[in-house]
């Protein structure tokens, strides 16, 4: 009888935008560290073969359809979590409510508990308030992005003390390093901003912070990110203001990683002027890229960028018109948050995400 300590981790995300991203990030890190446990992951096994991680030795894969956020997640999760668990991780705050066993949850954010167009919808609200005091109340240890996420579930969750709270920053992948490398997919210089588009984003007030200025400056405006099949997603208005504005302005919509780096790695500059993160990737990845970068000075972005980058108040447009104005005109500026940001990018791996992430799981399975 096999006297490895089991860790079951819930992988239907892994085909999603920022919570597949981490499970991409952090799984073979895990698997590596923790080569003396068995781990156990639940999702399309047809999908996770394609991973060289799932052929590891200590891996071995359950086959779970369960949609997210679905009522069948809840009956068929605790099922098909193995017999002999001794710690079953979810990568995202929605835990299988019916599960007996002990859990590690990670919270990237509590946008579900502060954002108003989800807060303003009481069955989404009331479903993701319900999740995160459980998790709260009920999870062996929880993982957090950001101290900023590690605040707000404390102030925002009741029903338990102040748990083991661990912080674990994401990760930028090493292909940002040269992702200039190729040649640029556009020939007109341009301002990118990634990003899911929601109204929580920011993106109605970009736009209007970009046309005060487009007259001043010769760059266009290019916003990547998925805005089809999204729960809460931007209004009709915004969209055919940008096609008003279709000369200067582009949505692409949903690129593939290769185009997502050459976008991003030849612009002049990235803007996040989101109202709420929980971490932030994309400004770290331009850094890396040697990209300047300007963010919303709020939630999570001052802590994950730091020094690097520019600081604009995400509900004052003409400051945030005068900051493009600056990144476009002024090149000593560009050039010295391209030397900061490239001394902090590389405080941010998948390896130490993974590693911290490790070791505090390894200390809440069971000694055999």
């Amino acid at each position: 009888m096999s006297t490895a300590r089991t860790l079951c981790i819930d992988l239907r995300w892994i085909d999603s935008s920022g919570v597949g991203m981490y499970i991409k990030g952090i799984l073979p890190g895990l698997i590596e560290i923790l080569q003396d446990v068995s781990i156990v992951g639940l999702g399309d096994c047809a999908r996770l073969e394609e991973f060289a991680w799932s052929r590891a030795e200590n891996v071995r894969l359950v086959d779970c359809g369960a949609g997210r956020y679905s009522l069948a997640e809840q009956i068929q999760l605790p099922r098909a979590i193995p017999a002999g668990t001794d710690l079953f991780f979810s990568p995202y705050y929605t835990i299988p409510l019916f599960y007996s066993g002990r859990l590690a949850v990670t919270v990237h954010d509590m946008s579900h508990l502060v954002v108003p167009e989800i807060v303003n919808n009481w069955k989404k609200h009331n479903y993701a308030r319900l999740m995160y005091c459980a998790v709260r109340r009920r999870a062996e240890m929880i993982f957090t992005v950001s101290e900023f996420t590690r605040k707000e579930f404390l102030r925002l969750t009741t029903g338990g003390p102040d748990k083991d709270i661990v912080v674990t920053p994401l990760g930028i992948s090493p292909e940002w390093n040269d992702a200039c490398a190729g040649p640029p997919v556009r020939k007109r210089g341009y301002f990118v901003c990634v990003g899911n588009i929601k109204p929580y984003k920011n993106l109605g007030r970009l736009l209007d912070a970009f046309l005060q200025v487009r007259d001043r400056i010769p760059h266009d405006l290019v916003i990547i990110g998925q805005y089809e099949g999204l729960i809460t997603a931007e209004s009709p208005i915004f969209f055919e203001r940008a096609r008003a504005a279709a000369d200067r302005v582009h949505i692409t919509g949903f690129v593939s990683q290769h185009e997502l780096l050459s976008l991003v790695a030849h612009a002049q500059a990235l803007i996040m002027p989101s109202l709420y993160e929980g971490f932030g990737l994309p400004p770290l990845e331009a850094m890396s890229a040697g990209v300047p970068v300007a963010v919303a000075h709020t939630a999570s972005l001052p802590e994950v960028c730091g020094e690097a980058a520019l600081y604009f108040d995400p509900l004052d447009v003409e400051d945030m018109a005068n900051k493009m104005i600056d990144l476009a005109r002024d090149p000593a500026l560009c050039a010295d948050l391209v030397a900061l940001g490239k001394r902090r990018s590389p405080l941010f791996t998948w390896d130490s995400c993974a590693r911290a992430t490790a070791q505090a799981l390894r200390a809440h399975l069971p000694s055999r």
